[in-house]
């Protein structure tokens, strides 16, 4: 590989957000055409050094 095949951080970092934002969007009109059939879990703990956490999953088919 040269240098130049490799592309610069700020590029990669363009890249990334583009890839997430199209994603982001195909699952907001994936979970539209799935309201009323997406069942939630949530998950409360925290460990001994009394740090809280919080988990939410949903599901749907």
């Amino acid at each position: 590989l040269k240098d130049e095949d490799i592309p610069h951080r700020t590029k990669m970092t363009a890249l990334i957000r583009e890839a997430f934002e199209a994603q982001r969007e195909e699952l907001k009109k994936e979970l539209s055409r799935a309201l009323g059939r997406i069942s939630f879990t949530a998950d409360i703990w925290d460990c001994k050094k009394r740090q809280a956490f919080l988990a939410i999953t949903g599901h749907w088919v």
